[in-house]
C-alpha cells in the first residue's frame, strides 16, 4: 500500500503499543503495512533509519510488566559515558531488560533479558521509562568495562551539577550484590571515584596519572589570587606545587572565543607562578609517555620526590 491510512493522532508517530492502536480503533491490517516495523511482539515503530533508543526503551518497559530497562541501554538513556565499543553495541537496536529473579527473564525478539533481585528503589522512572537506577546500572557495567572507563562513568554519576548518585548509594548497591559478575572491579574502582569532575577525559587522565605512580591531583578546585579574586578552576591541580593540568577537548580548539579565554586564563596562572600543563586526546593515547614525563618533570622541578618503592 503506497499511501497507508493515517494513524490516529493519539498514537506516537514514532512508535506505539499494538494494544493502544487497537484501543484507538486501528484495524489489524493497518498494523501490517510496509511503513511499520515490528521490533518485538506487541510493538510497532515507524520505518526510519536509526532506532530511537528512548522510544524503544519506553515501549519495552510498557509492554513487559514489572521490568526495567537496564545495562548498556539504561547507561545510554542516563547519558552515562561509555567506551566506544559499548556505545556502538548499545545502539544496535537490542534493548536490555531486567526483571526480578522470581518472575523470570524476559524472552522476546529484540530484547536481552536479565534477572536480578531488584528492589523498588533500584528502579526509576525517567522520561516515561522504567530504568535501573544509575548506581545499579553502574554496577551492571563493571563486568564490561576497563578500570579507567569505569572510573569515568562513576565520576559522571557524581557530577557537580545534578549528580545522579552518591558514593553511599553506589556502596549500598555493591554491598547487596556480592556475587554479581564484575563486583570485584566495582569494589576496586569505587575508592577512585571523585565528585565534581567535568568530563570523562579528565577522569581518564587522573587514572593514568595514578597508574604512573604519580601523586593524585585534586579535582576542580578554584584558584584565587592574593587579593581573593577568582582566577580559574583547573581540571586537575597540585596546589602545593602550583601545577595546573587542563584537558583540552575539541570544543576548546574549534571555538575561537573559548580558545582565547583559555589562553588568558593560563597567562594569569603563570603570572602567579603556576605551571600550566595542557593535554589532548592525542597526548593521552599515543603521546602518553611524553605526557607522563612532562608531569613528572614539573613535579620534580617544584620539589616533589618520588617515594621509595
Amino acid at each position: 500500500m503506497r499511501n497507508p491510512t493515517p494513524l490516529p493522532a493519539s498514537l506516537d508517530p514514532g512508535g506505539f503499543l499494538v494494544k493502544d492502536a487497537y484501543a484507538a480503533g486501528v484495524p489489524r491490517w493497518r498494523l501490517q503495512t510496509g511503513d511499520l516495523i515490528t521490533p518485538s511482539r506487541g510493538i510497532r515503530v515507524t520505518r526510519t533509519g536509526e532506532p530511537d533508543l528512548e522510544l524503544l526503551g519506553r515501549l519495552h518497559s510498557s509492554v513487559t510488566p514489572r521490568c526495567a530497562v537496564s545495562h548498556v541501554t539504561a547507561a545510554l538513556l542516563w547519558s552515562i559515558p561509555l567506551p566506544l565499543y559499548l556505545e556502538e553495541e548499545g545502539r544496535n537496536g537490542l534493548i536490555h531488560v531486567t526483571r526480578r529473579q522470581e518472575i523470570g527473564r524476559v524472552k522476546r525478539r529484540g530484547v536481552v533479558g536479565h534477572r536480578a533481585p531488584l528492589l523498588a528503589r533500584d528502579v526509576r522512572v525517567f522520561k516515561g521509562i522504567n530504568l535501573t537506577s544509575p548506581e545499579w546500572t553502574w554496577v551492571d557495567l563493571a563486568r564490561h568495562m576497563g578500570r579507567a572507563s569505569l572510573v569515568a562513568s562513576g565520576d559522571y554519576l557524581l557530577a557537580r551539577k545534578n549528580p545522579l548518585a552518591s558514593i553511599d548509594a553506589i556502596q549500598e548497591v555493591i554491598d547487596r550484590r556480592p556475587k554479581v559478575k564484575g563486583i570485584r572491579m566495582a569494589r576496586e574502582v569505587l575508592p577512585l571515584l571523585r565528585p565534581g569532575v567535568d568530563s570523562p577525559q579528565e577522569s581518564r587522565l587522573r587514572v593514568m596519572i595514578d597508574d604512573a605512580g604519580l601523586p593524585e591531583p585534586a579535582v576542580t578546585q578554584p584558584i584565587f589570587d592574593e587579593r581573593g579574586i577568582y582566577i580559574s578552576t583547573p581540571d586537575l591541580q597540585y596546589k602545593e606545587y602550583k601545577i595546573a593540568l587542563e584537558y583540552e577537548g575539541d570544543h576548546h580548539r574549534s571555538d575561537p572565543v573559548q580558545w582565547g579565554k583559555d589562553i588568558e586564563r593560563d597567562d594569569r596562572l603563570r603570572a602567579m607562578g603556576w605551571i600550566v600543563l595542557r593535554f589532548s586526546q592525542v597526548q593521552m593515547n599515543a603521546g602518553w609517555a611524553h605526557s607522563e614525563r612532562k608531569i613528572r618533570d614539573a613535579l620534580s622541578s617544584r620539589g616533589w620526590l618520588r617515594p621509595p618503592s
